[in-house]
């Protein structure tokens, strides 16, 4: 991966271009601590409160894409994917709250 002190590290020179897996390892790192943060986030807040800041994730999603200019394709891409990890964390954040209530 193209790194800013690759030249000072001695051994192997750092590659300029990344290999697809180095950027699918870290697309998955990314999805992973997004789900895992996002899961938290929504535990904390009262179930009235989940629709709001859903809202306001989807929000900004769609401002951060149009800002970078993005094709209508891939703000769709983007908004698809968006609502996908949002889903999945809810559904992880409902579990959650489900074994700790029947725990209780």
């Amino acid at each position: 991966m193209l790194r800013a002190k690759r030249d000072r590290l001695g051994g192997e020179p750092g590659k300029a271009i990344p290999s697809l897996g180095e950027i699918e390892g870290r697309m998955m790192i990314l999805e992973l601590v997004a789900v895992t943060a996002l899961t938290r986030l929504l535990r904390l807040h009262d179930p009235q409160e989940r629709s709001a800041l859903m809202e306001a994730l989807r929000h900004a999603v769609d401002r951060k894409c149009r800002d970078a200019k993005l094709s209508g394709a891939d703000i769709s891409s983007a908004e698809k994917y968006a609502e996908e990890l949002l889903k999945s964390a809810q559904e992880q954040a409902e579990d959650l709250d489900a074994i700790r209530d029947a725990s209780t």
